[in-house]
């Protein structure tokens, strides 16, 4: 398989994206935000034209260029998602000029261990990223929230428990609580 092939298969690719852009959205629409299939449209259509304007040499380039505008031109997760997969993808392909794809298919071959180890590693890099943004995030918002804290402690003291329990008596015009026994 030459680079017309895979050149091929990404203009399918993105026809059938746009073709169900809407049908992507609506499913994105139910766990997420509801711009999955908008955001894959414009990165394949981005895609087709980076192609145009650069013909890749190798099968493994084509790939290369389709990760390197998914990753600068889809928001949210699935930019660096799909254009990794498709630049580790192309990285495993190498600067072949014709690719056997039966061959990466096989379990045994080193290409093809190369390339899974390249997604383990890439999803890998991808949660650890995602966890440590979303420590990053609670760090941010527990900050802010002490901030704001004390920026309404300054405006408005919290009584201390004494201040309460004389304010509360004198409310309700109460006797102090007796001591438990112990």
């Amino acid at each position: 398989m030459d680079t017309n092939v895979f050149r091929a298969w990404i203009t399918s690719a993105a026809g059938m994206i746009e073709a169900n852009r809407d049908h992507l959205t609506q499913l994105d629409a139910a766990i997420g935000d509801a711009d999955h299939g908008i955001n894959l449209d414009r990165g394949f259509a981005a895609v087709l034209v980076a192609l145009d304007a650069k013909p890749a040499a190798t099968p493994g380039a084509v790939l290369i260029l389709a990760g390197s505008t998914l990753i600068s031109k889809v928001g949210g997760a699935s930019g660096p998602l799909y254009g990794m997969a498709f630049r580790r993808a192309g990285q495993a392909l190498g600067a072949a000029e014709d690719v056997d794809l039966t061959a990466l298919a096989n379990p045994g071959d080193p290409n093809y261990a190369t390339a899974v180890q390249n997604a383990k590693a890439a999803a890998s890099t991808r949660l650890q990223n995602e966890v440590e943004l979303q420590g990053q995030i609670y760090n941010v918002l527990t900050a802010d929230q002490k901030a704001v804290a004390e920026a309404m402690t300054s405006i408005w003291p919290v009584p201390t428990t004494t201040e309460k329990t004389a304010n509360s008596m004198a409310a309700e015009k109460t006797a102090p609580p007796l001591p438990r026994p112990e």
